[in-house]
C-alpha cells in the first residue's frame, strides 16, 4: 500500500485528525508520527510530518480570521474615540493607532555617569 496516493478528502481527514490530536489532546509530534506508523501505516515519516506542519497552518488560519472578526469592530471603536470631545480620549485614540500601525517610538530613559578613566602606556607604570 505504501505509495498509494490518497484523494483530498483522505488528506483532509488526516489533517483534521492530527489538528483534533495535537491542539484538542496535546499530541507532540513524536507521539503523532507513532500514531500514523500505527494507524495508517502508508506514508513516510516526512509525510506525516507534512500533515503535522499541515495542521499548524490550519490552527493559525482559525486565528487569523478571529482576529479579522474583531478588527472591524476595534476600528469603529477607535473612530468612534477619534470623534470624542475630551482631547485625552482622542490623543490614547491616536496613540492606539500610531501604536498598531508600528509607528510608535519607545522612550527610553538612561541614567548615564561619566567616571574618570585614568590610561598607562608601557612604561609609564613603573615610573610612578
Amino acid at each position: 500500500m505504501a505509495g498509494t496516493k490518497l484523494n483530498n478528502s483522505e488528506v483532509q481527514e488526516r489533517i483534521d485528525t492530527c489538528f483534533d490530536l495535537r491542539y484538542n489532546q496535546k499530541y507532540s509530534q513524536n507521539r503523532w508520527v507513532k500514531y500514523c506508523h500505527e494507524n495508517y501505516g502508508d506514508k513516510s515519516e516526512q509525510q506525516y510530518c507534512q500533515y503535522w506542519a499541515n495542521a499548524k497552518e490550519k490552527y493559525d488560519d482559525r486565528w487569523k480570521e478571529k482576529l479579522n472578526q474583531l478588527l472591524d469592530p476595534a476600528v469603529d471603536e477607535l473612530y468612534r474615540l477619534i470623534a470624542d470631545e475630551d482631547p485625552k480620549i482622542r490623543q490614547r485614540a491616536i496613540d492606539q493607532i500610531v501604536k498598531y500601525t508600528g509607528n510608535d517610538i519607545q522612550k527610553i530613559e538612561a541614567d548615564l555617569k561619566v567616571q574618570n578613566i585614568n590610561l598607562s602606556w608601557g612604561d609609564e607604570q613603573g615610573e610612578e
